[in-house]
């Protein structure tokens, strides 16, 4: 009777190729922003400068197309993206690793890929020669199409 029992068990456990072969479904990862000054922004704020959603870490509202009045922290590049319609205008931005500070103004991607990002009364201290200056980016191929996806791993 227990080896009976035994291999019903045994039964009711798919195997485990099917386990393997089953497709994984990846969500994609909530873009929450500071802009606060205090927390690194990096990597949301360079996702939502590619047209990405965002909400606002303290409100759960989202960002829009356009920032107003907020400061980031940054700890790496940011890179502004022509013909994504995202415009950041009295702003603050922070590398205090570098003892960079970018200020102004108003940065704005506007709705042509092919027209460079504008800066208007931004003002740069600390920073490196040739920064704020446009520049050919490679386009998102489709081997980054899924970078921002969050799976799940063991």
């Amino acid at each position: 009777m227990t080896i009976f029992a035994a291999s019903t068990s045994l039964c009711s456990i798919p195997p485990l190729s099917a386990l393997a072969a089953a497709p994984q479904r990846c969500v994609r990862a909530e873009v929450v922003l500071a802009g606060d000054g205090r927390h690194d922004d990096t990597a949301a704020l360079n996702a939502w400068l590619r047209g990405a959603d965002a909400v606002w870490g303290d409100s759960g509202k989202p960002v829009g197309p356009t920032i107003i009045g907020r400061s980031f922290r940054l700890s790496s590049a940011i890179y502004v993206r022509a013909g994504t319609g995202r415009t950041i205008r009295d702003f603050r931005m922070e590398w205090p690793e570098r003892g960079e500070i970018v200020s102004g103004g108003m940065i704005e991607a506007g709705a042509d890929p092919d027209t460079a990002p504008v800066l208007s009364a931004v003002s740069i201290v600390g920073g490196d020669p040739g920064e704020g200056i446009p520049f050919e980016m490679p386009d998102d191929g489709p081997e980054n199409a899924h970078r921002d996806a969050s799976c799940a791993t063991s």
